[in-house]
């Protein structure tokens, strides 16, 4: 950006300002705030609490939000075959090995998807409409309700987002888009059920986080399929336990390593000080300068 800025002779234009924009300050209010932070679904890259931060301390009362309106789609959807490459792929036999503790993973997980309105089983439904210059909380949450137009297999929920960059200008990556980059969001069912003309399929989708975590839910025929993408990693107990409410951190080799390199970086000491005194410190975890200075330059990354 930096570079291209030069080329068109801008550079006394614009500064740059390498932070995530909820670290930033700015020395007085904007006209303008853009982002492009939609992801598949739409907000699970932040986007809905990133533009009410930006928004609260960086915009004037008169500024412009862009994009100013997000809404989010949803539909049961036919996906045979993507089902089979995505999720079931997992239990096949694969060379010998068994891999099937794999499929629980990518049942919990919503995955891009190129798909046409043929696979759709209702009528798609509009989920949430969030006008982000109003905008309190990060979180969505819908519960809405399907009535299937044919005989098939539900496979899952297939998701999209629209926005509204300015009036009459709208970005949406829904079946057919020409001018989207972005796949689809399919949310798997755990298995496919078969349905037929009028059936009705109840949903309840939410995020939790600013969009990190998802779940959703769906009941087709009185069979309740719940999933959520904190289930979509493995995660071992003693690393959950860690964020506890109840937990009481206490620093490990590598935090105290770290505590006194912070403790050393006080403006004086060179990077090349600063990796001899870890390696005169700390000899039995730097076996090597390289190793030395790979850790101070993290630090020094993230830190300095």
């Amino acid at each position: 950006a930096m570079q291209v800025c030069r080329r068109n002779r801008l550079e006394d234009r614009v500064v740059f300002l390498n932070e995530i924009s909820f670290q930033v300050e700015l020395p007085q209010r904007v006209d303008v705030v853009v982002t492009e932070t939609m992801g598949t679904f739409g907000p699970e890259e932040g986007l809905v609490g990133s533009i009410i931060d930006a928004r609260d301390r960086f915009l004037k009362p008169s500024g412009a939000l862009i994009p100013r309106v997000l809404e989010l789609f949803l539909v049961p959807v036919e996906v045979p075959g993507f089902y089979e490459h995505m999720i079931d792929f997992w239990t096949s036999d694969q060379f010998g090995v068994d891999f099937s503790p794999m499929r629980q993973l990518a049942m919990n997980n919503f995955h891009p998807i190129k798909l046409h309105p043929e696979a759709f089983l209702c009528d798609p439904v509009s989920l949430v409409r969030v006008n982000l210059a109003t905008a309190t909380t990060s979180e969505i949450r819908s519960e809405v309700s399907f009535y299937t137009k044919r005989r098939g297999k539900v496979f899952g929920l297939a998701g999209w987002f629209a926005v509204d960059l300015t009036e009459g200008h709208r970005l949406s990556n829904a079946p057919g888009s020409p001018t989207s980059h972005w796949g689809i969001a399919f949310f798997p069912l755990a298995r496919p059920v078969a349905v037929e003309r009028g059936n009705r399929i109840r949903t309840v989708i939410a995020s939790q986080s600013n969009g990190a975590v998802w779940t959703w839910q769906a009941n087709v025929h009185g069979e309740q399929f719940q999933h959520s993408t904190l289930w979509g990693f493995p995660q071992a107990e003693r690393d959950l336990y860690k964020f506890s409410p109840e937990a009481a951190p206490k620093l490990s080799a590598k935090g105290e390593v770290e505590l006194a390199l912070l403790g050393m970086m006080n403006g004086a000491l060179t990077l090349q000080e600063l990796q001899a005194e870890l390696r005169r410190r700390y000899s039995h975890l730097f076996k090597t300068e390289e190793q030395a200075a790979a850790f101070v330059q993290e630090i020094v990354r993230r830190c300095a």
